[in-house]
């Protein structure tokens, strides 16, 4: 049996744990920049806003509605989700992280009752809402796509919802095919067309008609709904780019200004690529002015520029100084830039090899700073320590106007009971 266990209305209910005045009423939040609403709760959706809608245009709505808007906090989502994962691991011998806010659970091996699934499902719901303060759903099957099917009816059933052979022909027929995981809504017009309108009927297709309507995906969804695993379990594999960028609050003229922006990028592409044990032996710095539907041509540009290394590595300093020096290059005085991007190339897995014109102590000396810088990012939160120079001009960072405070990864931003 696989269990898919999905955290409801996660960033909202991320950034209602540490504010319990607004349980039960509405949230949204907001994408980089605070630009559209990328996540509410059934309170604010029940307001009339959608995900997708522009900020500017729903904002009279959220104020007259008394909707509570954050901005993106990703750090804190994150945070969260490890301990979400960290709960699930205690249960499952083997579990797939999807997403940020679900994930597969897998007991192969274990022959239990529907009742003994019941019970996990309920258990699990019970400890993560009470040790992370996130309302789970639990939907268990033999395949990840009825698990994705189980999960979505578990909130017409307590918020868990397990697989019964005798019942799964009467669920499907009452089912649309869009609402199948991998169909959607292109596909399921095309399946209307030949007269398919219902799960039941998709799981009844012969194979061959699936393989030639739908692809091999459509194959493999076919043999889910029948109870046949297609869909494998997912394993994450290393990045072979690692890309860093955001879109700044205002436009940028100044090189300095644009060079502090490079310096945090390619301090948090670095980051992640040590997380990945990885090392990598170039880096590319992309500048962009990002007017592209701008009449006027002359206030576009846009240029890049990639450095060679002489090694990998993953030593922070040295990535820097590479980008540093490119930048110069390709900046261009009196454009106003809205984007600098950074990224990763010729990436390897990380070995210790000495170099034949460096000191080994060099090296020993520059891994060890680099544990160090990350064990106190992991203890106090991201950019708890970093390159000084990406501190010395400011106002050039992502608009977060509603941003909310990271207090479970910042030692400063912890709450506190007088």
């Amino acid at each position: 049996m696989i269990l898919h266990c999905d955290g409801n209305s996660f960033y909202a209910s991320c950034e209602q744990i540490y504010r319990p005045d607004l349980r039960g009423k509405p949230v949204a939040v907001l994408s980089n920049n605070d630009g559209v609403i990328i996540a509410l709760n059934k309170e604010a959706k029940a307001c009339g806003i959608k995900r997708g809608d522009p900020y500017f245009k729903v904002r009279d709505i959220c104020n007259w509605r008394g909707i509570t808007i954050f901005s993106s906090n990703y750090t804190l989502y994150a945070d969260i989700s490890r301990r979400i994962t960290s709960i699930y691991l205690e249960y499952a011998p083997d579990i797939e992280e999807y997403s940020i806010d679900e994930s597969f659970l897998f007991f192969d091996k274990c022959n239990w009752s529907i009742k003994d699934y019941y019970e996990i499902g309920h258990d699990l719901k019970r400890r993560i809402y009470k040790e992370v303060g996130i309302p789970i759903c639990v939907g268990a099957a033999p395949t990840k796509t009825l698990a994705k099917l189980y999960n979505k009816k578990a909130k017409e059933h307590g918020g868990v919802f397990v697989y019964n052979a005798s019942e799964v022909d009467s669920l499907l027929e009452q089912t649309d095919c869009e609402t199948i995981w991998g169909i959607g809504h292109k596909r399921a017009q095309k399946l209307a067309w030949y007269g398919i309108r219902n799960a039941l009927m998709l799981k009844q297709m012969p194979l061959s008609d699936a393989n030639k309507l739908l692809t091999c995906q459509g194959f493999s969804t076919v043999q889910e709904l029948n109870g046949i695993r297609s869909i494998e379990k997912v394993t994450r594999e290393k990045k072979d780019i690692i890309t860093s960028s955001r879109q700044f609050a205002i436009k940028v003229y100044d090189i300095e200004t644009l060079e502090c922006a490079a310096v945090e990028y390619t301090e948090l592409a670095v980051e992640r690529l040590r997380q990945q044990k990885s090392e990598c032996q170039a880096v590319q710095i992309t500048i962009s002015t990002c007017n592209y539907y701008s009449e006027d041509t002359s206030s576009q540009y846009s240029n890049a520029a990639i450095v060679q290394l002489p090694r990998l590595t993953s030593y922070t300093p040295d990535i820097v100084r590479a980008a540093r020096m490119a930048l110069p290059h390709i900046y261009r005085k009196g454009y106003g830039y809205k984007v600098v991007m950074i990224s990763l190339m010729q990436i390897m897995p990380a070995q210790y090899q000495g170099w034949l014109w460096i000191d080994p102590k060099e090296d020993i000396k520059k891994h060890r700073l680099m544990d160090a810088v990350d064990q106190i990012t992991e203890a106090y939160g991201r950019r708890s320590i970093t390159l000084a120079k990406s501190y010395t001009k400011t106002g050039w960072e992502m608009k977060r106007e509603f941003l909310s405070p990271n207090v479970t990864t910042d030692i400063g931003s912890v709450p506190i009971i007088k």
